[in-house]
């Protein structure tokens, strides 16, 4: 019998632990395996029964497992106490270390997901079949063991623990013919079915908007015209009367107003109600069609909207002449789009950002049973919400097969025991069962004495398709002799047959000795061996002293490998600086300190994130450094610049000014494709002035150092000129469009200041 020790809770001290009774070692898919058993203290086993408190570790069969209860009571001069503990890894797992970050959301393997929780937990990991690809939404911020179950339960797969790796299944066990029979194998038979609480319909709800306007689909045109109108020809009217005006009557709560916009547009007043106002210039430097919400939040009901025209835009003369601007109005009575379209307030399921619905395949056999809708605000995608509702739907017929364990091996069976998630076929003629694939899912084994095992056959969930039946018994009969007990050879492959008879009459160079398996020899060379046994296989060139290369139950050990093809799910390599592995999606590299640093390649191509790529050229020279463009790109000046009033252009490059407010002198546009902006511009004072220059943009950050800049040419030379690279962080790179303004202002009324244009580019 295996030796059972205590672990102090410092883990410094290890004792024996004797005349304990009971113990048994419960199997359960995806729960590795517990232990529990009974003691009295003696004084055989004192110093190891006191070392037992909550927390501490025992060491069974090799094993360690974490004492998770303890009840002591006293009997007479001494007392007795009840211990389960679990397998170390799920508390070593939950409490070494904590995920404080959270992913970004996009589909990831569960390699990627598995390298994000791994790290300090003291574990490794192997992921042994292939995975899709899954989005977990805000993925973190929790403790590893949390995370864990989160991905067991999203990708749908089973674990267990060698040492300290864990590896990653669709499915741990395998598929055996060999069935469990009553009166043959097994016997105390309970069938246990619950279908408590079944639903198989589910509908949910994600983030709830911030905004809860929406359109109505509705456009009308203006009512109750007043005043001069010049053109009342569709699509666009407009007046230059001041005081002219129309109304627009709606039910509702805010209007989106369409307008014509170009360099004559003029003012328009708007109130709500005889209460709020707004007001609108339809100025633009360019003709073209805009629109404009308005009064958006009103309560929804009844309103009307009374619209004035004021005349000319004061920053924006037209250019026919003060008085002359047009207040612009969109208006048709042959197209869809008219003057105005009506918001209303979001109703059921236009307030949320995602929502979605799922069918268990159960529906139709026990037609739609509503389960409560599910409220997240986590989720905005419909797809992940849909993939939520598919996980929380309680649609599960619990259905399990409780008996003991007979004689398996009377049977056929290839092992001495029966293993956790294994595939067995089960029959029970009394209860007129015939199931050919039903999984062994729970063991309650006793080590140490005579009781049977008892063995839970059950499925996780009916809709997978393991709860077959309706099979008819005609299938097993093909496979299984029951006057023998034994299934019967003609249906094993020819292959396979061929295989069984040449091990079987080959017993050239085979040596049995005792305790030792079987052991092959080459007949050229002694020390060259391969041997068979329970633990494995192995291949030794030193007689047996080291066995360098080997298959065990644990794994592939060789000193190399030689293949013309390796087909395979996942391969990992783990360095102490580097996450890389591949499996049957991408291959990928991760920094170990930084998770979404990474750099992956798959059928879609190659995506390098957050910095994390280099491109070096033949000479040396890096054009891509940690991902920064080490190139530069033109940026463009707007020509003629659109400058402001005040500034002017004079001696045939030198733009000026005298003003003492700030002007517009140049004008760049670009696509945001870099980190910063690069502008080297000259500039000079006249004697006895001083300014500044300026660059300006939204979202632009040009830092203290950047914005602005004194020159003081108290030296006397009006022409003694200043040159100065301005560089401009103009933020993460978008790839969209982003301008910005060179401005230029005189502290001194009357002194000019002179700015030109060198260079521009982006970099970085």
């Amino acid at each position: 019998m295996p030796d059972l020790f205590v672990w102090s809770l410092d883990k410094t001290k290890k004792e024996r632990l004797t005349e304990y009774s009971d113990l048994s070692r419960k199997w359960k898919v995806n729960n590795l395996n517990a232990i529990s058993f009974s003691v009295f203290r003696d004084e055989l086993n004192q110093q190891a029964f006191d070392l037992m408190e909550e927390k501490g570790q025992i060491e069974y069969d090799g094993t360690l497992y974490t004492i998770e209860d303890l009840d002591k009571t006293p009997i007479g001069d001494t007392q007795v106490a009840e211990i389960t503990a679990e397998h170390v890894f799920f508390d070593e797992f939950m409490n070494r270390s904590y995920v404080y970050t959270v992913l970004t959301n996009a589909k990831r393997s569960l390699n990627a997901y598995m390298s994000f929780i791994i790290p300090d937990t003291g574990y490794t990991f192997s992921v042994i079949d292939s995975f899709d690809s899954k989005e977990i939404e805000n993925f973190g911020a929790g403790n590893p063991l949390e995370l864990f179950k989160k991905l067991l339960e999203t990708f749908e797969a089973e674990f267990t623990v060698v040492g300290t790796d864990i590896r990653l299944y669709k499915r741990i066990g395998s598929q055996t013919a060999y069935p469990f029979r009553y009166k043959h194998n097994i016997s105390d038979i309970t069938k246990s079915g619950s279908a408590r609480n079944l639903s198989t319909y589910i509908r949910g709800f994600g983030k709830e908007l911030e905004d809860q306007n929406i359109l109505k689909g509705e456009s009308k045109n203006l009512q109750t015209r007043n005043g001069t109108w010049q053109d009342t020809s569709d699509p666009y009217w407009y007046t230059q009367t001041v005081g002219s005006s129309f109304q627009m009557q709606w039910y509702g709560t805010g209007i989106r107003f369409w307008y014509l916009s170009d360099p004559t547009g003029g003012v328009w007043e708007f109130t709500l109600d005889g209460d709020q106002t707004a007001t609108l210039s339809t100025w633009s430097s360019e003709t073209k069609t805009q629109s404009v919400q308005l009064f958006m939040d009103a309560p929804e009901r009844a309103h009307t909207i009374v619209a004035v025209f004021k005349g000319d835009d004061e920053k924006h003369k037209p250019p026919t002449g003060p008085g002359t601007s047009k207040g612009w109005v969109r208006h048709s009575d042959s197209e869809t789009l008219k003057t105005f379209e009506i918001y209303r307030l979001r109703t059921n399921d236009e307030k949320y950002a995602a929502v979605a619905e799922y069918t268990s395949p159960l529906a139709s056999k026990y037609g739609i049973r509503v389960q409560a809708p599910e409220f997240d605000d986590r989720f905005t995608d419909a797809t992940a919400l849909q993939e939520h509702l598919k996980e929380i739907l309680n649609d599960k017929i619990e259905i399990s097969h409780q008996m003991k364990f007979v004689d398996l091996q009377k049977a056929g069976y290839p092992s001495p025991k029966p293993r956790i998630g294994d595939t067995v076929p089960y029959i029970v003629e009394e209860l007129d069962l015939m199931i050919p694939d039903i999984r062994i899912m729970e063991i309650d084994e006793y080590p140490e004495d005579d009781t049977s095992p008892t063995i839970v056959l059950g499925n996780s969930r009916e809709d997978y398709g393991e709860a077959s039946f309706n099979s008819t018994k005609q299938q097993l009969d093909e496979i299984f002799d029951s006057r023998k007990g034994k299934i019967k050879n003609n249906v094993l492959e020819e292959a396979v047959k061929r295989a069984t008879e040449a091990l079987t009459n080959s017993l050239t160079q085979l040596e049995y000795p005792p305790g030792m398996g079987i052991l092959a020899r080459d007949p050229n060379d002694y020390n060259r061996i391969v041997v068979l046994r329970s633990s494995g296989l192995g291949v030794s060139t030193d007689g047996g002293v080291t066995f360098p290369n080997a298959i065990t139950a644990d794994g592939v050990v060789t000193n190399m490998l030689t293949a013309g093809q390796i087909k395979t799910n996942n391969i990992q390599i783990i360095g102490e600086d580097n996450l890389f592995y591949w499996d049957g999606t991408e291959l990928i590299a991760i920094n170990p300190t930084n998770q979404n640093k990474y750099v992956r390649l798959n059928s879609g191509g190659l995506y390098i994130a957050r910095g994390a790529g280099v491109i070096e050229r033949a000479d040396g020279f890096k054009l891509v450094d940690d991902g920064y463009a080490n190139f530069s790109y033109a940026v463009d000046m707007a020509s003629p610049p659109p400058i402001s009033n005040g500034v002017y252009f004079e001696g045939g490059r030198w733009y000026k000014q005298k003003n003492t407010e700030k002007g517009d002198v140049f004008f760049y546009s670009f696509e945001h494709v870099t980190r910063y902006l690069y502008l080297n511009l000259a500039f000079y004072a006249e004697n006895g002035g001083s300014g500044y220059i300026y660059v300006d943009g939204s979202g632009v950050d040009t830092g203290t150092n950047y914005a602005s800049f004194l020159t003081d040419h108290s030296e006397g030379n009006d022409y003694a000129t200043f040159g100065r690279t301005f560089v401009a962080d103009l933020g993460t790179p978008t790839g969209g469009t982003k301008s910005v303004y060179v401005r230029v202002k005189s502290n001194v009324a009357d002194k000019f200041v002179a700015v030109r244009h060198i260079r521009g580019y982006l970099r970085g």
